[in-house]
């Protein structure tokens, strides 16, 4: 509700209004861009999944999109992602760039700001899984664990002190919390057992970065990750991490499940039948098996102290 009365404000006051990924340093950082271009611009930001299914995103048209599947009615989108469309009216679109916010920053015409610049830096940094910068790190680790408002004020203190938004006392707060979650990330990781091919299935939401997760197993040796996430009765979350150098292709088992993504790093987000819930990880399991063409497929159970094995 909360996102459908900002855009319906924005429409009402004749602002510009922009639509930008939730999840990731990438859709935030365009979505600072957006309103360093036009500060009285309304920033709405949602998932993937939500893209298509929202009945209000569909029908609204939007000034700018970015790092999102095409909602149908954009003026201008910027985007990098091979398994999303375009469709606006004026298209930034390279499926070889390696962040949408670099597409962003030509799409507004904002190549000649430094501080635009910056953020694009962090930005690739972040989308690329080579994070080497403390700040790359810290917005990351802000923008993984934040709320919808939280994120909202990133994307505001972004858009107009660029990197410097780091600094901000309420933001400091929003790392320090996400360097927690990467501790208790880092402690699972080491009871994991690194294997050419992993796949993890999270039957409770344990207060990490699952992508993070699968980037972390990814550095110490893994060449594939796939993470099945129960978020409710009939709600699961996929994450995929593919090693580059590795024949994998993480949009063949994503797209499967109703997702997208890059081909060395993809998602979905599905429901179950109301009568059959635990269909979820049937899906995940029967999906990976034909991916992988293995008649058997070890899983991993996460809890908070162990890792169970299970051969399906």
């Amino acid at each position: 509700m909360r996102r459908f009365l900002s855009a319906l404000w924005a429409k009402l006051s004749n602002r510009p209004l922009a639509l930008c990924d939730s999840g990731d340093v990438d859709g935030i950082t365009s979505a600072a861009l957006f309103l360093r271009k036009y500060p009285s611009g309304v920033i709405v930001l949602a998932a993937p999944s939500e893209v298509n299914k929202s009945w209000w995103i569909k029908r609204l048209f939007w000034t700018f999109v970015a790092d999102l599947p095409c909602p149908g009615k954009v003026l201008i989108r910027a985007d990098h992602h091979r398994t999303n469309k375009p469709c606006a009216k004026v298209e930034f679109y390279d499926p070889e760039a390696p962040c949408s916010a670099l597409m962003a920053v030509k799409a507004l015409n904002l190549e000649n700001d430094t501080v635009a610049n910056t953020l694009v830096k962090v930005a690739i940094e972040t989308d690329t899984a080579n994070i080497t910068s403390k700040e790359a790190e810290n917005l990351d680790l802000a923008v993984r664990f934040s709320s919808y408002p939280e994120k909202i004020y990133i994307v505001r203190n972004l858009a107009i002190n660029g990197l410097q938004a780091l600094g901000n006392a309420k933001i400091r707060n929003l790392v320090e919390r996400g360097y927690r979650a990467k501790k208790l990330m880092l402690e699972i990781a080491d009871k994991i057992p690194i294997k050419e091919v992993i796949n993890i299935y999270s039957p409770i939401d344990l207060g990490i970065s699952y992508r993070q997760l699968t980037i972390e197993l990814q550095h110490r040796g893994a060449k594939m990750v796939n993470v099945l996430l129960r978020l409710g009765r009939r709600t699961f979350r996929y994450y995929c991490g593919a090693d580059k150098n590795s024949p994998y292709d993480c949009t063949q088992v994503a797209t499967k499940l109703g997702g997208g993504g890059h081909k060395y790093a993809s998602g979905a987000q599905y429901k179950t039948p109301f009568f059959n819930p635990s269909r979820g990880i049937e899906v995940f399991i029967n999906t990976l098996k034909t991916y992988l063409s293995v008649d058997r497929l070890e899983v991993l159970e996460l809890t908070k102290d162990s890792v169970r094995t299970t051969t399906y």
